[in-house]
Protein backbone atom coordinates (compact mmCIF):
# COMPACT_ATOMS: atom_id res chain seq x y z
CA UNK A 1 0.00 0.00 0.00
CA UNK A 2 1.58 3.35 -1.24
CA UNK A 3 -0.51 5.73 0.00
CA UNK A 4 -3.60 4.90 2.61
CA UNK A 5 -6.88 6.64 0.92
CA UNK A 6 -9.21 7.91 3.62
CA UNK A 7 -12.91 9.55 3.75
CA UNK A 8 -14.36 11.30 6.52
CA UNK A 9 -17.91 10.98 7.55
CA UNK A 10 -18.89 14.26 9.59
CA UNK A 11 -17.05 17.66 8.48
CA UNK A 12 -17.33 19.69 11.76
CA UNK A 13 -15.07 20.61 14.50
CA UNK A 14 -12.98 17.24 15.13
CA UNK A 15 -13.56 15.72 11.50
CA UNK A 16 -11.79 19.05 10.24
CA UNK A 17 -8.93 18.47 12.76
CA UNK A 18 -8.64 14.67 11.76
CA UNK A 19 -8.39 16.43 7.99
CA UNK A 20 -5.44 18.85 8.90
CA UNK A 21 -3.37 16.52 10.81
CA UNK A 22 -4.09 13.55 7.90
CA UNK A 23 -3.35 16.18 5.19
CA UNK A 24 -0.02 16.56 6.75
CA UNK A 25 0.90 12.77 6.33
CA UNK A 26 3.04 11.80 2.97
CA UNK A 27 1.60 8.35 2.76
CA UNK A 28 -2.16 9.48 3.21
CA UNK A 29 -4.66 10.88 0.23
CA UNK A 30 -8.04 12.42 1.47
CA UNK A 31 -10.06 11.12 -1.28
CA UNK A 32 -13.72 12.88 0.10
CA UNK A 33 -15.87 13.77 2.60
CA UNK A 34 -19.43 13.47 3.25
CA UNK A 35 -22.02 15.07 5.86
CA UNK A 36 -25.61 15.90 5.85
CA UNK A 37 -24.54 19.34 5.47
CA UNK A 38 -23.44 19.03 2.06
CA UNK A 39 -22.78 22.27 1.32
CA UNK A 40 -20.19 22.27 4.41
CA UNK A 41 -18.98 19.27 3.02
CA UNK A 42 -18.59 20.92 0.04
CA UNK A 43 -16.56 23.82 1.31
CA UNK A 44 -14.33 21.24 3.63
CA UNK A 45 -13.59 19.20 0.67
CA UNK A 46 -12.84 22.26 -1.46
CA UNK A 47 -10.04 23.16 1.03
CA UNK A 48 -8.44 19.89 1.27
CA UNK A 49 -8.74 19.26 -2.59
CA UNK A 50 -11.73 16.48 -2.20
CA UNK A 51 -14.57 15.01 -3.00
CA UNK A 52 -17.72 15.22 -1.36
CA UNK A 53 -19.40 12.21 -1.25
CA UNK A 54 -22.86 10.82 -0.98
CA UNK A 55 -22.51 7.57 0.89
CA UNK A 56 -19.93 5.24 1.84
CA UNK A 57 -20.31 3.12 -0.49
CA UNK A 58 -19.17 5.83 -3.30
CA UNK A 59 -16.38 5.60 -1.31
CA UNK A 60 -15.43 2.55 -1.54
CA UNK A 61 -16.02 2.47 -5.30
CA UNK A 62 -13.67 5.77 -5.16
CA UNK A 63 -11.07 3.49 -3.62
CA UNK A 64 -11.20 4.95 0.30
CA UNK A 65 -9.39 2.43 2.23
CA UNK A 66 -10.27 3.87 5.20
CA UNK A 67 -13.45 5.83 7.01
CA UNK A 68 -12.72 8.26 9.34
CA UNK A 69 -16.41 8.26 11.67
CA UNK A 70 -16.41 12.17 13.12
CA UNK A 71 -20.01 12.54 13.22
CA UNK A 72 -22.90 13.29 15.61
CA UNK A 73 -22.63 10.36 18.13
CA UNK A 74 -25.99 8.55 17.62
CA UNK A 75 -24.78 7.80 14.13
CA UNK A 76 -21.70 6.45 14.59
CA UNK A 77 -22.91 2.68 15.31
CA UNK A 78 -24.49 2.42 11.94
CA UNK A 79 -21.88 4.22 9.62
CA UNK A 80 -19.23 1.43 11.96
CA UNK A 81 -21.55 -1.71 10.61
CA UNK A 82 -21.81 -0.54 7.24
CA UNK A 83 -18.11 0.67 6.47
CA UNK A 84 -17.17 -2.49 8.20
CA UNK A 85 -19.33 -4.79 5.84
CA UNK A 86 -17.94 -2.93 3.26
CA UNK A 87 -14.61 -3.97 3.62
CA UNK A 88 -13.29 -0.61 5.01
CA UNK A 89 -10.91 -0.04 7.71
CA UNK A 90 -12.12 2.89 10.51
CA UNK A 91 -11.21 4.88 13.00
CA UNK A 92 -14.78 6.14 14.82
CA UNK A 93 -14.57 8.90 17.39
CA UNK A 94 -15.74 8.05 20.85
CA UNK A 95 -17.98 7.43 21.80
CA UNK A 96 -17.83 4.29 19.54
CA UNK A 97 -21.90 4.06 20.05
CA UNK A 98 -24.28 5.20 22.49
CA UNK A 99 -25.36 1.97 24.02
CA UNK A 100 -23.98 -1.23 25.05
CA UNK A 101 -25.78 -3.30 23.30
CA UNK A 102 -24.80 -1.77 19.92
CA UNK A 103 -21.25 -1.83 21.55
CA UNK A 104 -20.94 -5.42 21.77
CA UNK A 105 -22.57 -6.01 18.43
CA UNK A 106 -20.21 -4.17 17.02
CA UNK A 107 -17.26 -5.92 18.74
CA UNK A 108 -18.89 -9.88 17.54
CA UNK A 109 -19.00 -8.19 13.50
CA UNK A 110 -14.96 -6.97 14.17
CA UNK A 111 -14.28 -10.64 15.10
CA UNK A 112 -15.67 -11.72 11.03
CA UNK A 113 -13.77 -9.14 9.55
CA UNK A 114 -9.59 -8.60 8.57
CA UNK A 115 -9.81 -4.99 9.09
CA UNK A 116 -8.49 -2.49 11.43
CA UNK A 117 -10.56 -0.42 13.95
CA UNK A 118 -9.62 2.20 16.34
CA UNK A 119 -11.88 4.43 18.96
CA UNK A 120 -10.65 7.78 18.86
CA UNK A 121 -9.94 8.19 22.95
CA UNK A 122 -7.28 10.87 22.30
CA UNK A 123 -6.24 11.43 25.98
CA UNK A 124 -4.04 8.41 26.09
CA UNK A 125 -1.89 10.14 23.25
CA UNK A 126 -1.86 13.26 25.19
CA UNK A 127 1.53 14.27 26.71
CA UNK A 128 0.04 14.80 30.45
CA UNK A 129 -1.33 11.33 30.42
CA UNK A 130 1.48 9.23 28.98
CA UNK A 131 4.06 11.27 31.17
CA UNK A 132 1.56 9.68 34.43
CA UNK A 133 1.52 6.32 32.41
CA UNK A 134 5.33 6.64 32.21
CA UNK A 135 5.56 7.00 35.72
CA UNK A 136 3.61 4.28 36.95
CA UNK A 137 4.79 2.15 34.73
CA UNK A 138 8.47 2.48 35.63
CA UNK A 139 7.74 2.65 39.53
CA UNK A 140 8.02 5.80 40.42
CA UNK A 141 4.56 5.97 41.80
CA UNK A 142 2.61 2.68 42.80
CA UNK A 143 -1.06 4.17 42.79
CA UNK A 144 -2.80 3.53 45.84
CA UNK A 145 -6.28 5.57 45.34
CA UNK A 146 -7.13 8.29 43.34
CA UNK A 147 -9.67 11.15 42.57
CA UNK A 148 -10.90 12.23 39.36
CA UNK A 149 -12.70 15.15 37.80
CA UNK A 150 -13.93 15.85 34.55
CA UNK A 151 -16.62 18.82 34.39
CA UNK A 152 -18.48 20.77 31.51
CA UNK A 153 -19.28 24.57 31.62
CA UNK A 154 -22.43 24.16 30.24
CA UNK A 155 -24.91 21.91 27.95
CA UNK A 156 -26.07 25.31 26.00
CA UNK A 157 -23.48 24.89 22.83
CA UNK A 158 -23.73 23.46 20.75
CA UNK A 159 -27.45 23.76 21.39
CA UNK A 160 -27.85 19.87 20.56
CA UNK A 161 -25.52 18.31 23.85
CA UNK A 162 -28.03 18.56 26.04
CA UNK A 163 -30.02 16.07 24.27
CA UNK A 164 -29.71 12.25 25.24
CA UNK A 165 -31.31 11.30 22.03
CA UNK A 166 -28.81 12.92 20.07
CA UNK A 167 -25.16 12.42 22.31
CA UNK A 168 -26.29 9.52 24.43
CA UNK A 169 -26.17 11.64 27.49
CA UNK A 170 -23.80 13.55 29.61
CA UNK A 171 -21.28 10.67 30.30
CA UNK A 172 -21.04 9.86 26.34
CA UNK A 173 -19.18 13.24 25.89
CA UNK A 174 -16.36 14.61 27.39
CA UNK A 175 -16.55 12.73 31.01
CA UNK A 176 -16.07 8.98 28.72
CA UNK A 177 -12.31 10.49 28.11
CA UNK A 178 -11.48 9.93 31.36
CA UNK A 179 -13.53 6.71 32.19
CA UNK A 180 -11.03 5.81 29.70
CA UNK A 181 -8.28 6.91 31.72
CA UNK A 182 -9.39 4.92 34.76
CA UNK A 183 -8.69 1.91 32.75
CA UNK A 184 -5.96 2.79 31.16
CA UNK A 185 -3.59 4.52 33.60
CA UNK A 186 -5.55 2.46 36.71
CA UNK A 187 -6.66 -0.91 36.03
CA UNK A 188 -10.44 -2.42 35.12
CA UNK A 189 -13.60 -1.35 37.40
CA UNK A 190 -15.02 -3.65 39.61
CA UNK A 191 -17.53 -2.25 41.45
CA UNK A 192 -19.11 1.42 41.90
CA UNK A 193 -21.52 3.07 44.41
CA UNK A 194 -22.96 5.58 41.93
CA UNK A 195 -25.08 8.88 42.36
CA UNK A 196 -26.37 11.25 39.90
CA UNK A 197 -29.17 13.78 39.53
CA UNK A 198 -30.98 16.68 37.26
CA UNK A 199 -29.38 19.93 38.38
CA UNK A 200 -29.83 22.60 35.51
CA UNK A 201 -31.09 20.10 32.39
CA UNK A 202 -32.98 17.48 31.42
CA UNK A 203 -30.14 14.94 31.22
CA UNK A 204 -28.48 14.37 34.22
CA UNK A 205 -26.06 16.70 35.03
CA UNK A 206 -24.32 15.96 38.07
CA UNK A 207 -22.38 12.69 39.11
CA UNK A 208 -20.14 11.17 42.15
CA UNK A 209 -19.25 8.15 41.51
CA UNK A 210 -17.15 6.09 44.28
CA UNK A 211 -15.35 3.26 41.87
CA UNK A 212 -13.23 0.25 43.30
CA UNK A 213 -10.92 -1.46 40.98
CA UNK A 214 -10.19 -5.51 40.40
CA UNK A 215 -6.49 -4.89 41.51
CA UNK A 216 -7.97 -3.48 44.97
CA UNK A 217 -7.39 0.43 44.37
CA UNK A 218 -10.05 2.73 45.52
CA UNK A 219 -11.14 6.16 44.10
CA UNK A 220 -13.84 8.98 43.42
CA UNK A 221 -14.85 10.32 39.86
CA UNK A 222 -16.84 13.52 39.80
CA UNK A 223 -18.37 14.92 36.90
CA UNK A 224 -20.36 18.34 36.49
CA UNK A 225 -22.09 19.70 33.70
CA UNK A 226 -23.30 23.19 34.59
CA UNK A 227 -19.40 24.13 36.30
CA UNK A 228 -19.20 27.13 34.15
CA UNK A 229 -15.81 26.27 32.31
CA UNK A 230 -14.02 27.20 35.97
CA UNK A 231 -10.37 25.52 35.11
CA UNK A 232 -9.23 22.98 35.59
CA UNK A 233 -11.99 21.30 34.60
CA UNK A 234 -10.08 18.12 34.15
CA UNK A 235 -7.73 16.33 36.59
CA UNK A 236 -7.02 12.81 37.92
CA UNK A 237 -4.91 13.12 40.80
CA UNK A 238 -3.24 9.76 41.69
CA UNK A 239 -1.78 8.81 45.12
CA UNK A 240 1.01 6.11 45.95
CA UNK A 241 2.99 5.77 48.82
CA UNK A 242 3.99 9.87 49.95
CA UNK A 243 3.72 10.54 46.44
CA UNK A 244 1.33 11.75 43.39
CA UNK A 245 0.41 12.56 40.30
CA UNK A 246 -1.53 15.14 39.30
CA UNK A 247 -2.64 17.03 35.76
CA UNK A 248 -3.86 20.38 34.85
CA UNK A 249 -6.38 19.74 31.66
CA UNK A 250 -3.85 19.07 29.08
CA UNK A 251 -2.06 21.68 30.05
CA UNK A 252 0.40 20.67 32.89
CA UNK A 253 1.32 17.54 34.70
CA UNK A 254 3.13 17.49 38.36
CA UNK A 255 4.84 14.42 39.89
CA UNK A 256 5.23 14.81 43.56
CA UNK A 257 8.00 12.48 44.51
CA UNK A 258 7.68 12.34 48.01
CA UNK A 259 7.58 14.21 51.91
CA UNK A 260 10.23 16.97 51.23
CA UNK A 261 11.17 16.47 48.33
CA UNK A 262 10.58 18.55 44.74
CA UNK A 263 7.73 18.27 42.96
CA UNK A 264 8.69 17.44 39.27
CA UNK A 265 6.40 19.70 36.30
CA UNK A 266 6.03 20.58 32.52
CA UNK A 267 3.73 23.05 31.05
CA UNK A 268 2.61 22.04 27.51
CA UNK A 269 0.48 25.30 27.69
CA UNK A 270 2.10 26.90 24.15
CA UNK A 271 1.99 23.02 22.63
CA UNK A 272 -0.26 23.14 19.68
CA UNK A 273 -3.39 21.68 21.13
CA UNK A 274 -3.19 18.59 18.44
CA UNK A 275 -0.07 17.65 19.49
CA UNK A 276 -0.43 17.63 23.29
CA UNK A 277 -4.13 16.39 23.24
CA UNK A 278 -2.35 13.61 21.56
CA UNK A 279 -4.70 13.88 18.12
CA UNK A 280 -1.37 13.86 15.86
CA UNK A 281 0.09 10.75 17.14
CA UNK A 282 -3.03 8.73 17.72
CA UNK A 283 -3.81 9.60 13.92
CA UNK A 284 -0.16 8.57 13.09
CA UNK A 285 -0.72 5.38 14.91
CA UNK A 286 -3.56 4.35 13.25
CA UNK A 287 -2.47 4.81 9.39
CA UNK A 288 0.50 2.86 10.33
CA UNK A 289 -1.70 0.11 12.33
CA UNK A 290 -3.59 0.37 8.69
CA UNK A 291 -0.31 -0.28 6.35
CA UNK A 292 1.00 -2.91 8.40
CA UNK A 293 -2.33 -4.71 9.37
CA UNK A 294 -1.61 -4.28 12.77
CA UNK A 295 -4.33 -4.53 15.71
CA UNK A 296 -4.19 -0.75 16.89
CA UNK A 297 -3.81 0.68 20.41
CA UNK A 298 -7.37 1.65 21.45
CA UNK A 299 -9.52 -1.52 20.35
CA UNK A 300 -13.51 -2.58 19.80
CA UNK A 301 -13.11 -4.08 23.23
CA UNK A 302 -11.91 -0.97 24.56
CA UNK A 303 -14.78 0.67 23.30
CA UNK A 304 -16.83 -1.74 24.57
CA UNK A 305 -14.86 -1.53 28.38
CA UNK A 306 -15.98 2.20 28.52
CA UNK A 307 -19.12 2.26 27.33
CA UNK A 308 -19.84 -0.82 29.84
CA UNK A 309 -19.11 1.69 32.52
CA UNK A 310 -21.47 4.24 31.39
CA UNK A 311 -24.50 1.67 30.77
CA UNK A 312 -23.62 0.65 34.39
CA UNK A 313 -24.14 4.65 35.44
CA UNK A 314 -26.95 5.19 34.05
CA UNK A 315 -28.83 1.77 35.58
CA UNK A 316 -27.71 2.37 38.78
CA UNK A 317 -29.14 5.96 39.04
CA UNK A 318 -32.48 5.34 37.15
CA UNK A 319 -33.20 1.87 38.57
CA UNK A 320 -32.39 2.94 41.99
CA UNK A 321 -29.48 0.81 42.99
CA UNK A 322 -26.60 2.70 43.69
CA UNK A 323 -24.38 0.10 44.15
CA UNK A 324 -23.31 -1.90 41.04
CA UNK A 325 -20.90 -4.73 40.20
CA UNK A 326 -19.46 -4.15 36.61
CA UNK A 327 -19.48 -8.02 34.38
CA UNK A 328 -17.39 -8.27 31.69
Amino acid sequence: MDKVKVGVVGSGFIGQVHLEILSSFEDVQILGVMDVDRERARIVAEKFNAKVFDDLGQMRDAGVDVVYITSPNRTHFDYAMSALDLGLNVFCEKPMTISLRDAIELEKKLKEKNLVFQVGHNRRFAYVYKFMKEKILNGSVKPLSFQIKMNRGELLNPPWTSDRNYTGGFLFESTIHLFDMVRWLLGDVEEMYVLGKKSVYPDIDDWAIVMKLKNGLIGTFTSCAHASWMIPFERVEVYGEHNMLMNEEMEKVHFCKGLGKEVESHDFMKVDFKEKWGYVEENRIFIDCVKEKKTPPVTVSDGVAVIRIIDACYKAVEGGNAHVRLEG
